[in-house]
C-alpha cells in the first residue's frame, strides 16, 4: 500500500495534493520503475488526492501502469474534520481553528495543533466523542469499511501478483492492525509516523495477509514529509 503524497489541509483543498506531495508521487514511481518493480493490477481510494498521487506515481513511471480500480471502502477516516470540530470544544472557545492557532506563534503551531489532536483521536478512538450533530463516522464504522477494503482487494488479487494500492495513512494503519493487533498509543504513534508516498508492503497467502515491511521511503530524503 502506498500513502498519498502530502496533502494540502485547507477547508476547501483538503482533497488536493500539495505541488510538494505531487513531486513525491513522481520520484517514487521513477523509483519503482528504475527498481523494476511492477504491478499487475492497481487500485485507489475515492479521493482526489488518491488519483493525483498514482496519476504522479504513472507519470513517474513512464505512463505504465494499468488504469486504477477504485474501492471507495478505502477512502480516509474523517479525523481531520473531527479534530477541527472539536478543538474549539475542548477548549471551551467559538473561535474557529483558524482563529485558534493564529494566535500562536508560528513556530508552535504544529506542536500545538498535534497536542490536541491526539486528545481527540484518543477520544475517537475510545466513542467518547458524540458525532451525531455532523453525521462522523466512528472508528469502528472505520474499522469495518477498512476490513471490507482489504476483503475486496483479497478478491481481486491472483496467487503470485503484484498489486498496488494508493490510500492514506489511517487506511494503511488500520490494515496493519488486522494484521497485528495494536493498543491505543500504538495506532496513535503510527498515524503519526507514516511518511506520504511511503510504501508498505503486505503478503497474501489465501485469505490471510502478513505484513512484510512498513512505512519505507523509496523517495529522496529532502522531499520526505509526515502529516
Amino acid at each position: 500500500m502506498i500513502r498519498h503524497g502530502q496533502a494540502s489541509f485547507g477547508e476547501k483543498n483538503y482533497d488536493n495534493l500539495s505541488k510538494k506531495g505531487v513531486k513525491q508521487s513522481i520520484a517514487l514511481g521513477k523509483k519503482l520503475l528504475k527498481n523494476g518493480i511492477s504491478f499487475d493490477q492497481t487500485i485507489i481510494g475515492p479521493l482526489n488526492r488518491h488519483k493525483q498521487t498514482f496519476d504522479g506515481i504513472n507519470e513517474g513511471y513512464e505512463g505504465n501502469l494499468n488504469d486504477p480500480e477504485i474501492i471507495d471502502e478505502f477512502a480516509e477516516n474523517q479525523l481531520m474534520e473531527i479534530a477541527q470540530h472539536f478543538i474549539p470544544k475542548i477548549l471551551k472557545t467559538d473561535k474557529n481553528i483558524k482563529e485558534i492557532f493564529d494566535a500562536v506563534p508560528f513556530w508552535k503551531r504544529k506542536r500545538k495543533f498535534l497536542e490536541y489532536f491526539n486528545i481527540i483521536a484518543k477520544k475517537w478512538i475510545h466513542n467518547e466523542l458524540d458525532l451525531s450533530e455532523k453525521g462522523f463516522e466512528s472508528y469502528d464504522n472505520f474499522r469495518d469499511r477498512v476490513r471490507l477494503a482489504k476483503s475486496k482487494v483479497s478478491s481481486l488479487m491472483s496467487e503470485n501478483k503484484n498489486t498496488m494500492v494508493v490510500s492514506s495513512g489511517g487506511a494503511i494503519t488500520a490494515v496493519y492492525a488486522e494484521c497485528h493487533p495494536l493498543s491505543v498509543d500504538e495506532i496513535m504513534k503510527l498515524n503519526f509516523n507514516i511518511k506520504n508516498a511511503s510504501i508498505t508492503l503486505f503478503n497474501k497467502e489465501n485469505d490471510t495477509f502478513t505484513l512484510d515491511s512498513f512505512n519505507r521511503s523509496l523517495i529522496p530524503r529532502y522531499l520526505e514529509t509526515y502529516i
